[in-house]
């Protein structure tokens, strides 16, 4: 199979779903090693993570993010800052902390967000960092607008193509389903809508079992040329805006441990696209 390099690569645990699940920076790199994943932008986990100590847990978090990107530069070429509604005025300043001291280029949002994240995309604007809100909404182009010289990654729905492909700042995430389970991707309506260099490659581990999506591109009806751009040139093109020295690297990692096949793709058995691991 082609290079992939994911936009998308949570490492931590979401303790609030049933099952809960998550995944250690090993566990990730095992995943990637199975499914010719050459490397991935890190984030910690989405909503739901603990926070039994209150910021010092989003501290650890993105610590881990930034150690990750420290001890296998070729394969988390950049990591994203956790943000949350919470901390208020303290969770910007921890936002500014992991970028300026743990190296991570920009901030990750998770819904539900609302006006609340616009002085955390501002510390990242300030910084000319990259920022992922997990939005495409109205909202976002209020925001889009306020920001016009910031990067944003957005997932590429039928709300983005239609009202966001304006912004020549966004990059269009293409993860599991364009619009809710259950739809379908139309590749080349979205290289008309958006422009084909603007598309990335989103596996949203460790909530999605993204072989699915992977094999939704290796199977589409679109050019090889497009295929290649989805899963790996444009991302590529992407992480050398914040870190010019990386390259994408010859092949595939090696797993650093082998698991077994049921501790890396369990899925949940009432929704069989979603994973069931807890790291």
């Amino acid at each position: 199979m082609r290079p992939y390099v994911d936009c998308h690569n949570h490492i931590g645990r979401t303790i609030d779903r049933v099952p809960p699940v998550g995944q250690n920076t090993a566990m990730a790199l095992s995943r990637f090693a199975e499914t010719d994943i050459y490397a991935a932008i890190s984030m910690p986990t989405a909503v739901g993570s603990p926070i039994v100590r209150g910021i010092e847990d989003i501290r650890h978090q993105n610590e881990v993010i930034g150690r990750a990107c420290r001890e296998h530069p070729d394969r988390f070429p950049i990591g994203l800052a956790l943000i949350e509604e919470r901390f208020g005025k303290l969770g910007i300043e921890e936002a500014e902390k992991a970028m300026s001291d743990y190296g991570l280029v920009g901030i990750v949002g998770h819904p539900p967000i609302a006006e609340w994240c616009i002085p955390f995309v501002e510390a990242a604007a300030a910084r000319n960092g990259l920022v992922n809100l997990h939005l495409h909404n109205p909202l976002m182009i209020r925001i889009a607008e306020m920001f016009p010289t910031t990067t944003f990654i957005v997932h590429a729905s039928t709300f983005s193509m239609e009202n966001l492909a304006k912004f020549d700042n966004l990059w269009f995430e293409v993860v599991q389903y364009p619009d809710g389970q259950g739809s379908e991707w139309d590749f080349n309506l979205l290289a008309n809508k958006v422009g084909r260099d603007r598309i990335i490659f989103g596996a949203d581990l460790p909530y999605y079992d993204y072989r699915v999506l992977q094999k939704t591109i290796e199977e589409a009806d679109i050019d090889e040329d497009l295929k290649d751009a989805i899963a790996h040139k444009n991302i590529t093109r992407l992480i050398q805006q914040f870190n010019p020295d990386w390259k994408l690297p010859d092949g595939p990692i090696t797993a650093p441990r082998k698991y077994a096949p049921e501790e890396l793709w369990a899925v949940n058995p009432k929704n069989p696209v979603r994973l069931a691991v807890y790291a």
